[in-house]
């Protein structure tokens, strides 16, 4: 019988930095057992764990991770945080994956700056055999809807690019990415017939309010849509789209995946307070379908993950 979990901890250490754009760089690592590592991409969850040698030593050798970074000390517990792998290469053992810089003060972006090759890691992911591989640790539904309508901040970029990279072509939509600066503007490598429209924050705009004025906007223009039912729907009652009854995280963030549905599949994550008024302005306010719509909040402003 195989393991419950298809997730496993991975030895790497850091092969490669490239820059991508003004605040994203792309660090690829390598490691022995990394052919083993699944390559479903699309917005999978990895773990990364940074920590001393020695601590990365038993996380890596450890069957049971999650349990195993829970019974740390709380004063040395090594730091983890989740990631999306871009791009998996089995054959040369290795994954990239692309990390938003933001100073030097989390310990993600720091390694992200300044680690050097052979900057020891583990990533925690599944593993290419397990027959739930592809399956757990996602939101993304591969359900063959016509359109689609995606939706983050710059710390889901990685997954949007690895979802439009997924869809085949006759696939229409949209796809908004709030981004620091304008130099973020990566090119999105897609066949599907889906607009994407990045959204560079200037200091005096509010995280997240770019991204709302332009989804609801878009929504709005979608009205006739909405009308013959084709790609969205009425919530099926008054109290299942209010904030009360959102699917919420141990921590109170937001996280809500959407089952299979044939029209509009809409993929939303950025930060918790933002998610939260999109959902409500999509679901609420204008009746999208919750059933086609996932809403997760990647991160909270003021929190770290674990806390």
């Amino acid at each position: 019988m195989a393991p419950r979990s298809a997730y496993r901890p991975f030895a790497v250490t850091l092969a490669r930095r490239t820059r991508l754009s003004d605040n994203f760089f792309r660090l690829t690592f390598t490691g022995p057992a990394l052919d083993e590592f699944a390559d479903t991409c699309l917005d999978q969850r990895i773990k990364l764990v940074f920590g001393t040698d020695a601590q990365l030593d038993e996380a890596a050798a450890t069957d049971d991770w999650a349990t195993w970074w829970r019974e740390q000390p709380n004063e040395s517990r090594p730091v983890m945080r989740t990631y999306t792998a871009r791009y998996v290469r089995r054959d040369a053992r290795e994954v990239d994956v692309d990390f938003v810089t933001h100073g030097s003060e989390g310990p993600a972006s720091r390694f992200a700056l300044n680690a050097e090759p052979g900057a020891p890691l583990v990533i925690v992911g599944a593993y290419a055999d397990h027959p739930e591989a592809d399956t757990q640790g996602l939101a993304w539904r591969r359900d063959g809807a016509p359109s689609v309508l995606l939706v983050g901040d710059e710390t889901a970029q990685p997954a949007i690019a690895n979802i439009l990279r997924s869809l085949p072509a006759h696939v229409t939509g949209a796809a908004f990415v709030e981004v620091p600066s304008p130099g973020d503007a990566m090119e999105m490598d897609t066949a599907a017939e889906v607009a994407v429209t990045y959204l560079p924050r200037s200091r005096s705009d509010v995280r997240g309010s770019l991204l709302s004025a332009a989804v609801f906007a878009w929504a709005d223009e979608r009205t006739g849509e909405q009308a013959d039912g084709s790609a969205t729907g009425t919530s099926a009652a008054g109290t299942a789209s209010d904030d009360e009854d959102a699917t919420t995280t141990e921590t109170g963030i937001l996280w809500e995946e959407g089952a299979a549905g044939s029209g509009l599949r809409v993929w939303v994550a950025a930060d918790a307070q933002t998610v939260r008024e999109l959902r409500r302005g999509l679901l609420r306010e204008r009746g999208f379908d919750r059933k086609s719509c996932s809403f997760m909040g990647y991160w909270k402003q003021g929190s770290r993950e674990g806390e």
